[in-house]
């Protein structure tokens, strides 16, 4: 069925069809038999250049917008080419499928001209089920970095206690200042990112999307979530870590274990053909058997997410999910607790499902205490 994108390469489903760097809007187009982009003078050349897709066939831009802006239509250039390009490969009167970031006035445009427009969430359903390619993508990003925890750790060890604060080189460690060493690590490792991670502690730690800011406390929970995106492949990784600089109370080591027992169990639970929901409700019923809560407190998310291209995307692990598990899907598995008075732990790693199960793509140990 015929298929039409009009964004930027940093539009998800743009870049999967693509893998084009342009910076403006441009246009993709399916016919059903053949796959068209088209560039102006600026980026064409790139394009040929790195492009290893033979199915792509790229088209100059600039004699087409010559003939667009003939068109007497009080509208924008973008949409009376777009109009052209329908026209040209004979395409007005059959069903488009187009994403829902679709730029709503270019559709309501084409509907006028007899285009039939239908959005599609699911726009690339093949995104799901990753190649070989695109698992070693995500394997190598989770190893560039596993060092960035490792330079967590590393500051966290040579680090000492006084006063009711982490002291780091004689200055009291903060969420601002971890922050800035884990950048250094992402920088080097051809990371970006570009969606902001965490480091909170303490009672912002047991807010699962608190970013955190201030003095990191001994003897509390330090959630380190980072989910950059790689520099040279464009796809992302996720992480979580949980420590604590000193000692835990009797609490947070029970949270901290039946948070480990609940990520171990739904790991060795996915296989192909397993529902989202089952490997959630695993995790709550594990939470609830050790006397936890599952809902507004306690266990307040899913269990996990799709990854790739975007760091948000099918499968999702969650109550309502109705998606079923395939090989090569990636996703996280984060089960976590929340509870103000004691703090906050999650641990995430990324998976993958082969044939017959799983693989876990993150080699890291999990081992929460720093002495």
């Amino acid at each position: 069925m015929p298929k039409m994108i009009f964004a930027n390469a940093k539009n998800s489903d743009m870049f999967y069809a693509t893998s084009a760097s342009a910076h403006d809007p441009f246009f993709y187009l399916d016919d059903g038999r053949k796959k068209y982009i088209f560039l102006d003078h600026r980026e064409l050349g790139v394009f040929k250049e790195k492009n290893k897709n033979v199915e792509i066939e790229a088209v100059l831009l600039d004699p087409l917008l010559s003939d667009a802006m003939k068109d007497k239509n009080k509208t924008t250039l973008s949409n009376k080419l777009a109009l052209l390009l329908l026209k040209k490969y004979k395409l007005v009167g059959k069903k488009i499928l187009v994403p829902t970031s679709f730029p709503l006035d270019m559709a309501d445009f084409l509907r006028t001209k007899g285009v039939k427009i239908f959005p599609q969430s699911s726009f690339f359903p093949e995104r799901t089920r990753k190649t070989k390619v695109e698992v070693e993508y995500v394997r190598e990003n989770i190893r560039r970095l596993c060092k960035a925890f490792d330079r967590i750790e590393e500051i966290l060890k040579q680090s000492k206690i006084r006063n009711n604060e982490i002291r780091y080189k004689n200055k009291a460690l903060t969420s601002e200042s971890l922050k800035y060493e884990i950048e250094l690590v992402l920088m080097r490792e051809g990371l970006n990112d570009i969606e902001g991670m965490i480091v909170s502690c303490g009672a912002q730690a047991a807010m699962p999307h608190h970013s955190g800011t201030g003095i990191l406390r001994p003897n509390e929970t330090i959630i380190c979530d980072i989910f950059p995106e790689s520099k040279v492949n464009h796809y992302f990784s996720d992480m979580t870590r949980t420590y604590v600089k000193g000692t835990p109370s009797a609490e947070v080591r029970k949270m901290y274990a039946a948070v480990l027992e609940a990520q171990e169990k739904a790991l060795l639970a996915i296989r192909p053909g397993k529902s989202g929901r089952e490997i959630y409700q695993l995790c709550v019923d594990i939470f609830l058997k050790r006397g936890f809560h599952a809902g507004d407190r306690g266990f307040m998310h899913s269990t996990g997410h799709g990854l790739g291209i975007d760091i948000h995307e099918d499968p999702y692990l969650n109550n309502y999910s109705e998606d079923l598990l395939e090989e090569g899907n990636i996703f996280s598995i984060e089960p976590g607790l929340y509870y103000p008075e004691f703090g906050g732990v999650r641990i995430e790693d990324l998976t993958v499902v082969t044939k017959n199960g799983s693989e876990n793509l993150t080699k890291h140990h999990k081992k929460y205490i720093i002495a």
